[in-house]
């Protein structure tokens, strides 16, 4: 909670005003990215799922033997659950997310389903510096699966950042990785603004959440979602537009949201082939193997290290 309360208090107190992606998260906003991920105009999760299908004995084969399964931001699990049972002899699954109520339910059916693999889901921030809820073995073949593009929500050095962090303090041998590439424009968009409202009530989740657990009163229609494509970024910008003169108080402090301002609340990073390779040497890592769909829509990579 303190935490929540000191990001929203900065964020909010910045000439542009932004909140962090990762508060979408709690059990509802979680339960909500699951319908965006079902929706007809929302490719990357089904194009993903099927590159992870139809290339899964060989991303087994690249993890190999006796693997420890990291998964960063872990989610609902059916990603990793394609490839899981084509693994040789896996040694433990530990799935990380902020929302722990969540991934402790969501883990309760996944065991059933799983009974000869250790699953130990534990409620983590990975974007914060703090103690890992469980001990590494260096010895230990640990692979991170990291898919979704969540990379793409970070800024170039925060995204170097996260990946040799991966390297020091996870103590990966490899990391499976999944990356949203560069495409059409109207196709970006209507990934990100969908005709159901569905991503409308997922950004505004974070300002429910700010009323729910920091006692705010945010009129959530006096918010327009938008969803812009930056060209010289090359990434998708998710904002909060004010309709009107805004107010919010939290905790006794006053933050002024004026007519049409917004506040920014996710980044998400297109990439070329190219632009990822340069990302991933940076943090040095370096692509092994490349998977990808028909369309070019989407790309899932195994890094190694150098």
């Amino acid at each position: 909670m303190k935490s929540f309360l000191q990001e929203v208090s900065i964020g909010l107190s910045k000439k542009n005003k932004e909140l962090s992606s990762k508060w979408f998260y709690d059990f509802r906003g979680s339960k909500l990215f699951e319908k965006i991920t079902k929706l007809k105009t929302y490719y990357p999760t089904r194009t993903e799922r099927k590159i992870l299908k139809d290339n899964k004995i060989e991303i087994a084969y690249k993890i190999g033997r006796k693997a420890v399964i990291i998964e960063p931001g872990a989610g609902d699990f059916k990603k990793v659950a394609i490839f899981l049972d084509s693994l040789d002899k896996p040694k433990k699954y530990i799935p990380l997310d902020i929302s722990e109520d969540y991934i402790n339910k969501i883990s309760q059916s996944f065991k059933k389903k799983f009974p000869k693999i250790a699953i130990t889901p534990k409620g983590y921030d990975f974007s914060r510096n703090n103690k890992l809820p469980f001990k590494i073995n260096s010895s230990e073949n640990i692979i991170i699966f990291f898919p979704g593009s969540t990379i793409g929500n970070f800024e170039e050095k925060d995204a170097v950042k996260f990946l040799k962090m991966l390297k020091s303090k996870f103590k990966a041998k490899k990391i499976i990785i999944g990356a949203d590439l560069v495409k059409d424009i109207p196709t970006l968009i209507t990934a990100y603004d969908d005709k159901k409202g569905v991503t409308a009530k997922f950004n505004k989740n974070i300002l429910r959440r700010i009323n729910t657990e920091l006692g705010a009163d945010i009129n959530l229609n006096s918010y327009k979602h938008l969803a812009i494509y930056n060209k010289q970024k090359k990434r998708i910008e998710m904002r909060l537009k004010s309709k009107k003169i805004n107010n919010i108080r939290i905790n006794g402090s006053n933050y002024l949201i004026k007519k049409n301002e917004e506040i920014h609340t996710e980044n998400s990073h297109k990439y070329t082939i190219k632009s990822f390779k340069n990302l991933v040497n940076k943090a040095g890592w370096k692509i092994s193997k490349t998977w990808l769909d028909d369309n070019k829509l989407f790309s899932v990579h195994c890094l190694s290290l150098i």
